[in-house]
C-alpha cells in the first residue's frame, strides 16, 4: 500500500519500550507543481486521523491503549517547499490533538535524490 490508497492504513507498528504506536504512510510519489500529491497526502492523513479518533485503532490493536501515537510519513523523494510548509501546519494540528507527526526518508537509503 501507499499514499495513493487514501482510504487505507499502510502500516501499523508498536514500540513497546517507548510506548508509542506508529501509523506509517509510505509515499513514493514525486512532488508536482499543481500540488496533486499534497491533496492526496492530505486525504491520507485525514483517513489516519479518523482511524485514531473513531476508536478503530484501539479495536485493531488493543495493546495500543495508553500509548503515544505517531503518524510517520516515509518519503522517497525530498519534499518541495510547499510540502514543508504543509508538514509544519500538519505537525501543529496533530500536536494539538496529541498526535506526533514525523517525516523523512527511508532510514537505510535516504531520499532518492541523495542516492548515488
Amino acid at each position: 500500500m501507499s499514499v495513493v490508497e487514501t482510504d487505507s492504513i499502510d502500516a501499523i507498528g508498536l514500540d513497546k519500550e517507548a510506548k508509542r504506536v506508529f501509523l506509517s504512510i509510505i509515499d513514493p510519489l514525486l512532488w508536482d507543481d499543481k500540488n496533486v500529491h499534497l491533496f492526496t497526502l492530505q486525504e491520507k492523513i485525514n483517513t489516519y486521523l479518523h482511524f485514531i479518533e473513531s476508536g478503530e485503532l484501539l479495536k485493531a490493536m488493543p495493546e495500543s491503549q495508553d500509548c503515544d501515537i505517531a503518524i510517520e510519513l516515509i518519503l522517497k523523494h525530498m519534499p518541495s517547499d510547499e510540502a514543508i510548509a504543509f508538514f509544519d501546519k500538519t505537525m501543529q494540528i496533530l500536536f494539538d490533538k496529541g498526535i506526533v507527526f514525523v517525516f523523512g526518508p527511508n532510514k537505510e537509503s535516504g531520499y532518492a535524490e541523495q542516492q548515488s
